[in-house]
């Protein structure tokens, strides 16, 4: 039996940083696998849990509208040794190729959030275009934390897309939402001309 090939996500950007009280991050990158594959993992929200392991519970709530879904996550962030489990409703916009996610403030605990992703084919592959900022309505340790923040946030997003790609371009993921597998054996090739860094803490 031949030895499976290793898939490799190619990164063009990856850039978080820190301003106004929000975090931020932007991935520009290309996934080995095709782009109705990812979109259908992306939209596969009970399996969330799966593509981040900081993710503990995903569920949707209602759907208002055909392409409307109010989805509800729970995960546990730490900052060093400070851990606690972080609740968030969004109201997700689905588009062809395209997700909007809104944070319900009012609703969670978060007082700011707004992810954006867009798909577009790129041969076989699927190029992605992913933006994310986030003002937590909890305390983080203004200088350890931040940083901690920062780096969660590329590493996370990273981890997750290695995972997006690996169940796109392997088995289907069952209708109650298992799927199999890890982004363990998903290489992450920074194609920029230097790995990306988060950027210098702002001093506010």
């Amino acid at each position: 039996m031949a030895p499976s090939m290793a898939r490799a996500v190619e990164v063009e950007r990856a850039d978080a940083a820190f301003a106004e009280k929000r975090y931020s991050f932007e991935l520009v990158a290309t996934l080995d696998a095709p782009i109705d594959k990812v979109e259908a993992v992306l939209r596969n929200y009970a399996n969330y849990p799966t593509l981040d392991s900081r993710i503990l519970e995903a569920k949707v709530l209602e759907r208002p509208a055909t392409n409307e879904v109010m989805l509800f996550t729970s995960l546990r962030a730490c900052f060093g040794p400070f851990c606690r489990n972080v609740k968030r409703i969004e109201k997700v916009e689905e588009e062809v190729h395209e997700l909007r996610a809104t944070t319900i403030a009012e609703k969670s605990d978060i007082t700011y959030g707004e992810t954006y992703t867009q798909l577009s084919n790129a041969g076989k592959r699927t190029r992605v275009i992913y933006r994310t900022a986030i003002s937590p309505d909890f305390w983080i340790p203004r200088f350890v934390g931040r940083r901690v923040m920062l780096n969660t946030l590329r590493d996370a997003t990273l981890n997750l897309f290695g995972n997006v790609e690996k169940q796109a371009g392997g088995p289907e993921c069952l209708p109650h939402g298992d799927c199999p597998g890890s982004a363990s054996d998903v290489t992450i090739r920074d194609t920029t001309a230097a790995a990306a860094k988060p950027e210098p803490e702002a001093s506010k």
